[in-house]
């Protein structure tokens, strides 16, 4: 399956301490999903390269794995087999009822929010608990005055703002935030910030969207080419280079995704995880 940076791959090497950082959240939400999940009917909407479904299905009575993508469904498919997981279609699914639902970095990417959130909590049991992961956008986007430099995202969300869109349809929800050591986090969100400052030319709130996602490729066509242009010249230094590398990975491998953190008040956080019961 092709690597666009949006979907979540085992084994593909980390960039650098931010992008480990990454790997380690998408690993703990799953975890965390793991402490309602035993002995129920689960459905993972948006299921992207089937891990996590995989790892539900250790201790769930079934679960469901679906996505928008031919693509990522023949790939789960292939690479994770398990007698209580099967991989649809996003359009396949019938009118099936959980226990659990865990849709875990999506919400983001669909266009109509309160469509999507109805959706899931129709196909919830009485009594049945949605799990929802998606990007804080605090330290990701300018207020009022952006859109997301994702090209992938849509839309982006704050603690207030997905709690607004949530009251409309569930009565009971919390919303934690997820973050770890502040070795680990800080690189992530340093990252974020360099880039809502280097994107916001391009993500202007009032750019439509295909104007967005144009400036947003070009832009990151012009820094491909200036890294091709720039490493021509810096070949005496890469020995130096790939010994700092090794350093860097040396510092951040230590950590594990025990090492995230998913509560109500950290200190410093990235990410949202919501809990929603029926």
């Amino acid at each position: 399956m092709e690597n666009t940076g949006e979907r979540h791959i085992l084994g593909i090497d980390f960039i650098d301490g931010a992008d480990y950082y990454i790997h380690l959240l998408h690993i703990a939400s799953y975890e965390f999903a793991l402490n309602y999940v035993k002995g129920k009917k689960v459905l993972d909407y948006g299921c992207g390269s089937g891990y996590g479904a995989y790892m539900l299905a250790k201790e769930a009575e079934n679960v469901v794995a679906t996505d928008l993508s031919d693509e990522a469904v023949s790939y789960s498919m292939e690479k994770f087999v398990s007698n209580n997981l099967i991989f649809k279609k996003i359009e396949d699914i019938d009118y099936q009822k959980f226990d659990v639902i865990v849709s875990f970095q999506v919400i983001e990417h669909v266009k109509n929010d309160k469509k999507y959130i109805k959706k899931l909590k129709d196909m919830l049991n009485p009594g049945g608990v949605l799990l929802i992961t998606t990007p804080d956008r605090t330290d990701r986007l300018f207020r009022y005055i952006q859109k997301p430099w994702n090209v992938y995202h849509l839309k982006e969300y704050s603690a207030n703002s997905i709690s607004k869109l949530l009251s409309k349809y569930f009565n009971e929800f919390d919303v934690l935030k997820i973050s770890s050591h502040t070795e680990l986090v800080l690189p992530e969100i340093i990252r974020r910030k360099k880039q809502r400052f280097i994107s916001l030319p391009c993500t202007l709130f009032f750019y439509p969207n295909f104007l967005r996602v144009f400036l947003l490729k070009f832009q990151i066509k012009l820094y491909k080419l200036y890294k091709l242009l720039t490493s021509s010249g810096q070949r005496n230094n890469q020995s130096q280079k790939l010994q700092e590398m090794v350093q860097e990975k040396s510092s951040f491998l230590k950590f594990s995704s025990k090492d995230i953190e998913i509560s109500k008040n950290p200190k410093y956080f990235t990410d949202l995880f919501v809990i929603c019961k029926s």
